[in-house]
This record gives structure tokens, C-alpha cells and sequence, in this order.
């Protein structure tokens, strides 16, 4: 077994969902830490060994962040949190992990929560922390993070092309969301909406065609991708997680999905001044609004 770590001095960010809720749970630790002027331990061991009594209904995502000069120490099996989720009381936390002090903050409901500033060095972080206000104060710092991440360079050849067509991006998640779980809770943005989403998003960017991102690329070509002006982006193979990320913020707007990834996106391209960002409503299946979420500016438009 490796040696466990002491993350007593520090803030532990503890890594779950897709490469979208990562860089959240990222962004938020990091807050964290430079307020504390500590530590910030990357806690990947989730994805290395699940804990028996994790009970968060989710798609098994892998670690995806490998690219990313990360600002901390990333841990796995090394974690006082391997097989042992903070999720579970002191009482019955794995025996030999160092888990029986730790402090864990965990994040009340979705949208942020001012009472994060209230904690202390030790403590493990376990939420999705879905807002940029929880992370205000490194916003530049984490956008850098992810522009500059390493590209191979096939990854880099995919990017010019994009950047050199200039496009509406638009996300269609589809996937794991096509899923009878994923719908109940999700939901799904329909092909209506993404349809009168590109009729609004081109009053907006006159003159550009549109460039589809999917995890679906038939079903998302079936539904609207025969649209004039609409191509399907074809080189999702060729790029990595992140460097999706970058080829779809290089639109002259954005359609988004109710994804987290779609949101980094966005975002990111905001960095390059103001683009008309367009977002469904509700964001989840609840009548969740998104209201700490979405930007001031961005759009909304009815899922249905």
C-alpha cells in the first residue's frame, strides 16, 4: 500500500464527475488555498479506487486534467480519501488512512455557498462548486491553466483550423445524457432549442456559418446538421479533452448544452472579449435556474 499523505496543512480538492466538474472542484480549492496561504493537495483517487458506499449517482469519468500544469500536489492511492470517500461519517472511515481528524466542507446545494471562506487548513472539499463565484479571486490564473495547457501536435494542426474558419460553436451533449438516468436528472437541451438557439445566435454574429461539437456526432448530424452553414467538427478524435475545450472557444459565439464542459468553454471564450453565449433554461430537470452559474450577459433560451 503507498504511504498515505498528511494533507492536515493544506486544502484537499476532491476530483469527481467529467473534466467540467474537475476544473470547478479545481478552481474552487485553489481558491481556498491562496486565501489560506496553504497547501492545495489534487485529490485523483476517486478515479483510481471507488469507495463500496459512494452513493452519487454518476457517469464513471476518468482523471482528465493529465495535460494541465496544475498549481498543487496531485494525489491518488496515496489519499487518506482511496476507498474511503469523505462522504463517509468519522465513525466508519477506512482504519489506517488518516481520515478520522479530517475536517470535510461539503457543499450544501447546488449554487454557491459564502460559507467555503469559513474553512480552515485540513479540510477536504466535496461538491461540484458549479459558479465562478467560487473562485473570483484566481479567475485569471485558472484561465490560464487551461489555455496554456500542453497540445500535441496533431492537437495543435486541429486548433489552427478552427481558429482559421471562424465559427459559431455550438455544443450538443448527447451521450451519456441520452441515458434514462441522465435524462431524469439532467435533462436534455432539444434539437428545437439548439435550432432556434443558431437562429438567434446568427441575428447576433451575422455572416458565420456555425461548427458543431458532439459526443454524438450522428445524432447530433441527424437533428440539425443539415442546416445551411452548419459543419460537424470532424477531428474530435484527432484532440484531447482539453484541447476540445479550446477548439470550441474559439467561436464568434456559443450555443451551449446544460454541461459543465459546455460552460468552461464558454467561458474561456469570453477571454477574447464579449461573444453572445446562449444557454438553455431550465438547467436541470428540477426547474434548477443556473443563476450563480450562467454569466451576466449570456442568454437563455427553453430547453423544450
Amino acid at each position: 500500500m503507498a504511504t498515505v499523505v498528511d494533507i492536515r496543512d493544506g486544502i484537499c480538492a476532491y476530483l469527481q464527475g467529467g473534466l467540467g466538474n474537475q476544473l470547478f472542484i479545481l478552481a474552487a480549492g485553489l481558491e481556498q488555498a491562496n486565501r489560506l496561504g496553504c497547501p492545495l493537495y489534487i485529490d485523483a483517487s476517486r478515479f483510481l479506487g471507488r469507495d463500496p458506499l459512494e452513493f452519487a449517482r454518476e457517469t464513471p469519468w476518468p482523471y482528465a486534467m493529465d495535460s494541465l500544469n496544475l498549481p498543487g500536489t496531485i494525489i491518488g492511492t496515496q489519499s487518506p480519501w482511496y476507498k474511503n470517500s469523505p462522504r463517509r461519517p468519522r465513525a466508519i472511515r477506512q482504519p489506517g488512512r488518516r481520515s478520522f481528524g479530517l475536517s470535510v466542507y461539503r457543499q450544501p446545494a447546488f449554487g454557491y455557498d459564502e460559507k467555503i471562506n469559513d474553512i480552515s487548513r485540513g479540510t477536504t472539499i466535496l461538491g461540484y462548486f458549479q459558479s465562478p463565484k467560487f473562485f473570483e479571486n484566481v479567475a485569471e490564473q485558472v484561465h490560464d491553466i487551461i489555455w496554456k495547457s500542453q497540445t500535441s501536435e496533431t492537437e495543435s494542426l486541429a486548433l489552427q483550423r478552427v481558429e482559421d474558419d471562424p465559427r459559431i460553436s455550438v455544443h450538443m451533449r448527447r451521450g451519456d445524457y441520452l441515458s434514462t438516468a441522465a435524462r431524469a436528472h439532467h435533462g436534455i437541451a432539444s434539437a428545437e432549442y439548439f435550432v432556434r438557439a443558431l437562429d438567434l445566435c446568427a441575428k447576433l454574429v451575422p455572416a458565420t456559418g456555425s461548427r458543431i461539437f458532439s459526443d454524438s456526432p450522428e445524432v447530433a448530424r441527424e437533428e440539425i446538421g443539415n442546416r445551411t452553414g452548419v459543419e460537424l467538427f470532424l477531428d474530435a478524435d484527432t484532440l484531447g479533452t482539453v484541447a476540445t475545450l479550446k477548439a470550441m472557444a474559439m467561436g464568434t459565439g456559443f450555443v451551449m448544452s446544460n454541461s459543465s464542459f459546455s460552460w468552461w468553454a464558454a467561458w474561456l471564450m469570453m477571454a477574447a472579449g464579449e461573444r453572445p453565449v446562449i444557454a438553455p433554461r431550465p438547467w436541470k430537470v428540477s426547474g434548477e435556474s443556473a443563476s450563480d452559474l450562467l454569466l451576466p450577459g449570456w442568454l437563455t433560451l427553453d430547453a423544450r
